[in-house]
């Protein structure tokens, strides 16, 4: 993502609650990671790999209108279906190779900030913006604005080390030895300029005087709600061997650490939520915001499960480089577009024409199997008995093979990871069920059944 050249820090969570007069806090699980970017990259391939939460049918050509089409939302409030997203991390091990470091979603914070926070309007139908800079490697000290006392660019991103002690945050990746955990926090922009729902210098926003607070600046007269993620990485989960943590656009430093928003908000809800919430829901919790109460999906991970992959290239898991043409570059200077841009020459992975809420069709053959539909569990036995296991690099076509091993006909997959065979399905289980589909655990171009519900597919 090469835009809006700045950087990025804020305050810790504990202070930035305590500064708040009234917020809601929505959790977002993963919906889609590959190099897909429709604000910066509409219709392309994007330079380097995005894990992105929201509206299910999320794609490179993603706009307001196309979200509003979405069978669901990975996030909490399910008449948001905005899309957001930031880059992925992985882990340069010492020969070479790059491995995902774990992420589940994001928290995305809606505070009513700023000295005209009485005046806060929703985000238009076509709204969408970027913080941070992709190419910074070194902290930022320019002040956001002109206005006496201004804060830096460079605090707008921070990351805390989580340990059984509290830790400082830093404006930089430089701790990374945390139990619990490393969380990347994001301010966005708060200040609109009432015309242009998009630039792509991202002028038609600014920060606040104090980013995360303040006044606008001339020329930014709509205040909006401000948005602040949090992005928890499971650095502790990785088998450290003298190597180094990299975001996908090449960066070990943590100061081109970015995000993105594409506005997918029902603009009532919004508004009600502005109205009911942004002043006076002190605590935060979106069930005690009215309007939100009935809309908030607690099993948002299961019912709204990470959808097929756009982009036929590997990113996640174990693999030999950066995804894309990234050179990584630890600073202090920035990264130049050479750093990021393959040269003209350079092959490229397709798009993939995949229906972003829909497995298999039904009919459809798989490695000489046929798909059935989607099986129930009966209550107190399997759907199909004969043999199962569970893997972490399950696929459709090893869970075939596993039941053609085993002389059984008909194959089922279930849970991402689950595989499941039989000749026949049990009495209570019966196909053509709905399925909240699942990636497989070992690949992302396909699914793995879902929650309670088996992909069958039958010998051809």
């Amino acid at each position: 993502m090469f835009a809006n050249k700045s950087s990025l820090l804020l305050l810790s969570l504990g202070s930035l609650i305590g500064l708040s007069d009234a917020f809601w806090r929505m959790s977002c699980s993963i919906i889609q990671t590959g190099r897909l970017d429709p604000i910066v990259s509409p219709g392309e391939v994007s330079s380097h790999v995005h894990k992105m939460a929201g509206a299910s049918n999320i794609g490179p050509s993603s706009t307001y209108d196309s979200l509003q089409s979405s069978n669901c939302t990975s996030c909490e409030i399910q008449k948001d279906l905005s899309a957001y997203w930031t880059p992925l991390l992985y882990y340069e091990h010492a020969n070479g190779s790059f491995e995902e470091v774990p992420n589940g979603g994001m928290v995305v914070y809606y505070l009513g900030r700023g000295d005209n926070k009485t005046n806060i309007q929703p985000f238009p139908p076509g709204f969408r913006m970027v913080s941070g800079d992709a190419a910074a490697r070194s902290f930022n000290d320019t002040p956001v604005s002109s206005i006496e006392g201004a804060e830096p660019y460079g605090n707008r991103v921070s990351f805390n080390c989580l340990t059984d002690s509290p830790n400082p945050t830093s404006p930089q990746m430089n701790v990374t030895n945390c139990d619990n955990g490393l969380r990347a926090q994001l301010q966005f922009q708060s200040c609109w300029d009432g015309v242009n729902n998009y630039l792509p210098d991202n002028s038609h926003v600014a920060y606040m005087s104090a980013i995360d607070n303040g006044a606008c600046p001339p020329g930014y007269p709509i205040q909006l709600m401000h948005l602040f993620f949090e992005v928890l990485y499971g650095v502790n989960n990785i088998a450290l061997d003298g190597g180094q943590f990299v975001f996908a656009q090449g960066d070990p430093t943590g100061y081109g650490f970015h995000g993105d928003f594409l506005n997918g908000w029902d603009v009532d809800t919004l508004q009600a939520g502005i109205d009911q919430c942004a002043i006076a829901n002190a605590d935060g919790v979106v069930p005690e915001c009215p309007v939100f109460a009935p809309i908030d999906d607690q099993n948002y991970s299961a019912d709204c499960p990470p959808r097929l992959a756009e982009i036929d290239e590997p990113v996640r898991g174990m693999i030999d480089k950066l995804p894309g043409c990234i050179t990584v570059t630890p600073g202090p200077g920035e990264a130049t577009l050479a750093d990021f841009v393959c040269p003209a020459n350079a092959p490229e992975p397709a798009l993939l024409s995949v229906s972003s809420d829909s497995g298999p069709a039904v009919g459809s053959t798989v490695n000489g199997w046929t798909y059935m539909g989607c099986a129930n569990e009966p209550t107190g036995q399997r759907a199909l008995s004969a043999a199962s296991y569970t893997s972490d690099n399950m696929t459709t076509e090893a869970c075939q093979s596993f039941c053609a091993g085993k002389g059984a006909p008909m194959a089922g997959t279930e849970y991402g990871a689950e595989c499941y065979c039989g000749s026949a399905l049990a009495s209570g289980s019966s196909l053509n069920q709905a399925c909240k589909s699942m990636l497989c655990s070992g690949s992302d171009m396909e699914y793995c059944g879902g929650p309670y519900r088996l992909s069958v597919y039958q010998k051809a």
